[in-house]
């Protein structure tokens, strides 16, 4: 589940989990734990949690505690506090609540000592990590989930070993991602990939559910069966959706060259992943609460189950449950991008230039979507030569120059481009811009103000306030994306902009 950033690194983008109402909910089903899963059969059990106990069980179950927000600004900080996690009835229970409090400001797994953040919110995300890992299989989660504005409920898995680099390249799996329920939005879950390059180069597809009634009110069972090269998403056993391996791809960047290479046969969900059951409040997605959230919220989890298919262990063809009328989600493919040669000793002189009528170095253009896309050409200006043309296709896009390598711009004072708006439907609405030193170490998006179409701006920004502004994570000594750029709010779709002239100053 993640948004833009991923999403994604690191730690999903998207990606956070189940939030359910604090007030009196049905019980779970507290029966034995069955000799078959729900669906098909042949299948044999291998790892379950049925929380029939007193306590989180900590050889199956870790937490992670910080207030990072997730890599999607989300407003809670997760703790291991029993406020937040508990077993009741038979159910494990994820409490969010609204309190102020102060922690690890990133993972702790990160090793980096960021300090501490406060925020305004907690909750708990709990992982299998090294106690439950799997490639393959059937993987089960009976719970009931919250609604509410700024309530974002999941269940994912990641990988356990981030063998094709850092989020998303070695992919995201959301199981079951809602948000808002109850308010303006309609009764969907969703199911969704993450996988490509290295954020921002990352890619994601999926789809969702309408529920028939209202899915806070009761308990589902949110399901994948994960074969060698497809992924198929149920609810209650319904078969909604199919992800297959022509339609994802890992895009590791190669050892010995730097540069962003495709596997596409079967990576990145090819190996170990686990599971993470969360409740987010607020982020990138479903925005903060207001006075309509009534907090605090719970997530009651029933049962996990993890199934194989021994008869048939990768592909899942003995055991399986397909519903040829299920949607077929056709996902992305790698762009093709030449080969460039420069000189590396290009990063010494006073100007640096990332684009230009004719440049070749390590920068390249890219775009990143979260429900639509971004057309990038390059087209003819009479004055200038060639420019870079975005034409922004949805809400939520972007697009920007990247390259694999970070390179050192803490001694350089200004990022200077110029932007020419050559159409925007929207009736209001401006535009921003952020530089990224790889994934989720950024600055804080950033206003250049309203444009009227037809007309070439110059901006020149400082790089030490852009670092130094709040809610930055950005290091100018390993640039990677000089500059994001896309509309700000509203409809992007229509939005036509072109850039030149993007250069790093001393």
């Amino acid at each position: 589940m993640t948004s833009l950033t991923r999403r994604g690194a690191m730690l999903g983008a998207a990606a956070i989990m189940t939030l359910a109402a604090c007030s009196a909910t049905p019980q779970p089903d507290a029966s034995a734990t069955p000799v078959e899963p729900a669906l098909g059969s042949g299948w044999q059990l291998e790892w379950s949690d049925e929380f029939d106990g007193d306590a989180i069980d900590l050889s199956k179950w870790n937490f992670e505690t910080n207030c990072w927000g997730g890599g999607n600004n989300e407003l809670q900080c997760y703790t291991d506090r029993p406020e937040n996690a508990f077993v009741r009835d038979g159910a494990l229970v994820i409490h969010a609540q609204q309190e102020t409090f102060s922690g690890p400001a990133e993972p702790l797994e990160w090793g980096t000592n960021p300090g501490d953040r406060t925020l305004d919110y907690t909750s708990a995300r709990l992982t299998t990590k090294n106690k439950g890992d799997w490639t393959y299989g059937r993987i089960e989660v009976r719970a009931k989930i919250p609604g509410g504005q700024g309530v974002w409920p999941a269940i994912w898995m990641m990988p356990t070993d981030s063998v094709y680099g850092s989020w998303a390249a070695s992919g995201e799996i959301d199981i079951m991602e809602a948000v808002n329920l109850g308010t303006t939005s309609t009764d969907r879950t969703y199911g969704t990939l993450h996988y490509g390059g290295i954020a921002p180069r990352n890619q994601q597809s999926g789809t969702n559910m309408l529920h028939a009634t209202d899915p806070t009110a009761d308990f589902h069972t949110y399901a994948i069966e994960w074969a060698e090269g497809e992924i198929r998403w149920y609810v209650d056993n319904r078969h909604f959706a199919t992800q297959t391996s022509d339609g994802w791809y890992a895009e590791p960047l190669s050892g010995t060259t730097g540069q962003p290479v495709p596997l596409v046969n079967g990576q990145p969900f090819d190996r170990n992943f686990h599971l993470l059951l969360n409740v987010a409040i607020g982020g990138n997605w479903p925005g903060s609460p207001d006075a309509s959230t009534q907090l605090p919220v719970e997530m009651d989890v029933d049962f996990v189950r993890v199934w194989s298919c021994p008869a048939s262990p990768t592909t899942l063809e003995a055991c399986g449950t397909v519903d040829p009328a299920a949607e077929h989600v056709r996902g992305s493919q790698p762009v093709t991008r030449d080969s460039v040669v420069f000189d590396p000793d290009f990063i010494n002189a006073d100007q640096v230039t990332v684009y230009d009528d004719g440049v070749e170095g390590p920068y390249y253009i890219d775009t990143w979507s979260s429900s639509g896309g971004v057309t990038v050409e390059e087209v003819p200006d009479a004055e200038r030569g060639t420019v870079a043309q975005f034409t922004y296709d949805s809400d939520n896009s972007v697009a920007f120059f990247q390259s694999v390598d970070g390179w050192d711009f803490s001694d350089f004072s200004t990022l200077e481009f110029d932007l020419k708006v050559v159409a925007d439907p929207r009736a209001s609405g401006g535009f921003m811009m952020k530089i990224d030193s790889f994934h989720p170490s950024s600055t804080g998006d950033t206003s250049i103000g309203t444009l009227a179409p037809g007309e070439w701006a110059h901006y020149s920004l400082s790089l030490a306030d852009l670092a130094s502004q709040e809610g930055s994570s950005l290091n100018l000594a390993t640039v990677n994306t000089p500059l994001v750029i896309f509309p700000d709010i509203g409809n992007q779709q229509g939005v036509v902009l072109q850039v030149d002239n993007v250069r790093l100053v001393r």
